[in-house]
């Protein structure tokens, strides 16, 4: 995933032409589907070609579907998907870390001088 897809806006983007896509493909598939008063053969050829290939780009929605999930959890494992923090956030986060990492400063010269 590149590191432009990795904001909540191109998220939510990804996620509603998702939704779109499904729908589109299966009101296309229903409008398709409809029965004729009087069905021919050649007819119901073209129904059956234009059924399988609506179900075939429900089908590549619903890949479309996994390939994001996989991405949403390839950036939650390793800590890319920080969609929900804001700048305050960031900022406290630091603050934390600064000082987790001063409290483990301290314990390392105290060992080091003989302490405990």
């Amino acid at each position: 995933m590149d590191t432009k897809s990795r904001n909540a806006a191109a998220l939510h983007k990804r996620i509603n032409d998702l939704i779109s896509d499904f729908t589109n493909q299966y009101r296309a598939l229903l409008a398709i589907a409809r029965e004729d008063d009087d069905p021919d053969f050649s007819q119901s050829a073209q129904k059956e070609l234009a059924i399988k290939e609506g179900a075939l780009a429900i089908v590549t929605a619903a890949q479309n579907t996994t390939v994001l999930v996989r991405d949403l959890q390839e950036l939650w494992l390793f800590g890319g998907l920080d969609t929900l923090k804001g700048p305050r956030d960031v900022e406290g986060e630091r603050e934390k870390v600064a000082e987790v990492a001063g409290a483990v400063e301290t314990l390392v010269k105290g060992r080091g001088d003989g302490g405990v």
